[in-house]
């Protein structure tokens, strides 16, 4: 996700902040200060410990079942475990999507037994009171959130929320992931219109945000699911081109505009040694001034971020690793050989193919 900002890595996932959650974090501690009230500070801490075990939770069970998670993000909503791949497979979808609230769950069974080992159990309601008066409370505040938390993502049948995913999943078993993907997603923007306009007459701002990102997120995952589908069965090999041109590295830009002229291809692996040592494109030509064009060479401006795929790839898997390198193009590799280049065009020609057929 853009603007988020990497913290640490968990369990080899890098963990990100997203900049709302940080502008958030910072204005809260701010108005702890001024109104010497430290407790909001705990409680938004607390928040984004759960959250983040919430998205590990998550995280475990999707890599138990092969799926690689990419990244967490955190945002003032919630979590985003990136996972790879959707998974297309109704049960995986179900535990995957469950183990979150189920974390919450197991949490909040935990804390209220020590509740009410330690006689607090009448301090339990009102439930959205989370008043810090002393240590004690930290314990019913922390179940509180965890009932709360787990509740909410479970219960709201709204894609990208866990509740969606669970939905979706059971939708799959008897109308398949397609259409369950297109019923769960048109049904998580109707719930997320209703949000809105509830938190618009309460009024209430975190409700219309949740609102709002629950409705991208379902734009979101039904435009890379229908994607998903059209590239469904087809291998990089099946779309990649394999008529590329490799140009030297030593080469000057003038000379490489005369190849870019010639072929108007969107990306030239680089070769040096035999190798290929980078990736040019005439977008990183037009960055560089046409008087400087004689002076500087290729391997000067060339991207030396050398990105492959194996040929025996799923399409899907090719547009993923684009969207996590921010690169339009991809090197295929034949085992160690290069044997050709994948594109989002090449992608986005073989979608509209796909579409045809239909």
């Amino acid at each position: 996700m853009r603007y988020s900002i990497k913290i640490i890595k968990i369990l080899g996932i890098p963990i990100e902040l997203h900049i709302t959650f940080i502008l958030l974090l910072a204005f809260v501690v701010f108005t702890s200060l001024i109104l010497g009230n430290i407790g909001i500070t705990i409680y938004i801490v607390m928040i984004f410990t759960l959250v983040l075990f919430h998205e590990i939770s998550h995280s475990v069970v999707a890599m138990h079942y092969g799926v690689k998670i990419t990244k967490i993000v955190l945002l003032p909503i919630g979590g985003l475990a990136s996972m790879s791949e959707i998974p297309r497979d109704a049960k995986k979808e179900f535990f995957i999507a469950i183990a979150g609230p189920a974390m919450n769950f197991a949490a909040a069974f935990v804390s209220v037994i020590l509740i009410i080992a330690l006689g607090m159990y009448s301090r339990i309601f009102p439930l959205f009171s989370f008043e810090i008066t002393g240590p004690a409370d930290l314990l019913l505040i922390f179940f509180k959130l965890n009932l709360i938390l787990g509740f909410f993502n479970l219960f709201v049948p709204a894609i990208p929320m866990d509740g969606g995913r669970v939905f979706r999943s059971l939708l799959s078993l008897k109308f398949g992931f397609k259409r369950a993907t297109v019923v769960s997603t048109e049904l998580a923007k109707v719930i997320a219109i209703f949000m809105a306009l509830f938190g618009l007459f309460l009024p209430n701002i975190w409700l219309i945000v949740i609102a709002f990102f629950v409705y991208i997120g379902a734009t979101q995952e039904g435009e890379f699911a229908s994607i998903s589908s059209m590239l469904s069965g087809l291998k990089v090999r099946d779309i990649m081109s394999t008529g590329y041109i490799t140009v030297p590295s030593g080469i000057t830009l003038a000379e490489f505009f005369e190849i870019e002229f010639r072929h108007r291809h969107l990306g030239y692996p680089v070769m040096e040694n035999d190798k290929i040592v980078g990736v040019i494109s005439f977008s990183d030509l037009s960055k560089v001034p046409k008087e400087k064009w004689d002076d500087v060479r290729v391997r000067d401006i060339m991207s030396s971020n050398v990105i492959t795929i194996d040929a025996e790839e799923d399409a899907i898997k090719a547009l993923t690793k684009m969207s996590k390198f921010k690169i339009g193009r991809l090197i295929v590799l034949d085992g160690s050989e290069a044997v050709g280049i994948i594109s989002k065009t090449d992608l986005i020609r073989a979608i509209e193919l796909k579409r045809l057929q239909i």
